[in-house]
């Protein structure tokens, strides 16, 4: 057998230890010292993106003026090969920390003629997961990959997969897993098995996506098991009663980053998640969730919310007052992000904006979508520029030229105009 190089060494020292950053950082250098500078700073880059919490400048410079960053688009030529069809790199970000990371497994019964060569140069570590058999999924439980994983997306039913890799002691490393199709009737017995298990004691985050079925019964399973740091539910029909049930549990008592987009609850849901959120909370999403001033007022009011960073309340109807509520919020204050996409606050409420007391603290602020006029803008030009701000975005095609070059020479390359 010949010598390994010393890239294929690096590269198995990576793969050995994927959770540490130094060997990616040598693998850095090593590629600096090959010419290879757009790969080195690739891997840095990723490296720092992935120790920055999302609303701070470097990852929001990332989102919006450098999203091959993220998206690693440039350099989707050094992904080892794959065919396509039973394996495939997700289209969405498959490398993270500068190397191949997420994975599309769409036939787990071939997995364990490709795993060898594939994990010896790649430490993939999120895979989305399609349907097969028991007897395939026990091969795939033997395979290197599992003590590697991290995330898991199940696109089918989970109940297979799950059924062998939540007892299995090489799977304890899994900190999230994601439901994409969450609508089955027996989700709630799924998860209360997850939770019950060994990976699932060590679970950090849990994420449903589209079901209406059982709410009751998930909810109450969720509160059967540990306290999560991450929940998201997007498309699960959850309604006041339903938010007032996971209230009354542990499942939210040390929530850091809640996801509720696209959930019908209204401003007395809001109201109810003011009461229960923690103060541990830092990133709250409320998506199109019917939210308008006066649950608003009452929520910005939680001082269980002075640790919050970022906050999205796109395609919520806030109109002017809504913002108002928010500017005078002191618990508000240290938000670092803002999205109000589409939320109609108009000229009156980018006035309010831009008096609020985080308007000084402020990364990012998204106002796509909200009709603005020449006094808006205006509103903005008399703003002081905060001192962090890397992205206002705007909608391009609601200014002249003159109101997009008067708030370039303002903002310089902070204000993105995007569109929508």
């Amino acid at each position: 057998m010949p010598p390994m190089s010393d890239h294929d060494a690096l590269l198995a020292a990576i793969c050995a230890d994927p959770d540490e950053d130094t060997p990616r950082l040598a693998l850095a250098d090593w590629l600096d010292e090959h010419d290879q500078h757009a790969r080195a700073a690739f891997v840095r880059d990723q490296v720092e993106l992935a120790r920055t919490p999302p609303w701070e400048p470097f990852a929001a410079r990332a989102r919006h003026h450098r999203p091959d960053l993220a998206s690693g688009r440039h350099l989707l030529h050094t992904l080892p090969p794959v065919d396509g069809f039973h394996l495939q790199w997700h289209p969405d970000e498959p490398f993270r920390r500068g190397l191949p990371w997420r994975l599309n497994v769409r036939s787990p019964q071939v997995w364990d003629q490709v795993a060898p060569a594939l994990l010896a140069r790649a430490p993939v570590g999120e895979l989305h997961l399609w349907a097969a058999t028991l007897d395939d999924w026990q091969r795939f439980a033997a395979s290197p990959v599992v003590p590697r994983l991290r995330k898991l997306h199940f696109v089918n039913s989970p109940i297979e997969p799950l059924r062998v890799l939540r007892d299995h002691p090489d799977a304890a490393g899994v900190t999230d897993v994601y439901f994409d199709r969450a609508s089955s009737a027996g989700m709630p017995v799924v998860v209360e098995e997850l939770l019950a298990s060994p990976l699932g004691r060590g679970l950090q985050g849990l994420h449903f996506h589209v079901g209406y079925e059982s709410l009751d019964d998930l909810i109450d399973a969720l509160n059967a098991g540990p306290p999560m740091d991450r929940l998201s539910f997007s498309v699960m029909g959850l309604t006041t009663p339903h938010l007032r049930r996971l209230a009354d549990g542990p499942a939210l008592s040390r929530v850091a980053e809640l996801d509720l987009a696209d959930e019908p609850f209204g401003n007395d849901g809001v109201r109810v998640l003011a009461a229960a959120l923690p103060p541990t909370l830092v990133s709250l999403r409320m998506a199109h969730a019917g939210g308008q001033a006066d649950g608003l007022e009452v929520l910005t009011r939680s001082e269980n919310l002075a640790g919050l960073r970022r906050l999205d309340l796109s395609r919520n109807a806030l109109a002017p007052r809504a913002a108002r509520v928010l500017a005078t919020s002191r618990v508000l204050a240290g938000l670092r992000s803002l999205d109000l996409r589409d939320c109609r606050i108009g000229d009156k409420g980018v006035r309010h904006l831009t008096r609020a007391k985080f308007w000084a603290n402020l990364v990012e602020l998204d106002l796509r979508g909200n009709p603005m006029s020449a006094a808006g803008v205006r509103h903005l030009l008399d703003a002081a520029v905060p001192a962090d701000l890397v992205a206002l975005v705007l909608s391009g095609d609601q200014f002249g030229g003159g109101g997009r070059a008067e708030l370039r020479r303002k903002f310089g390359d902070r204000v993105v105009f995007a569109a929508g």
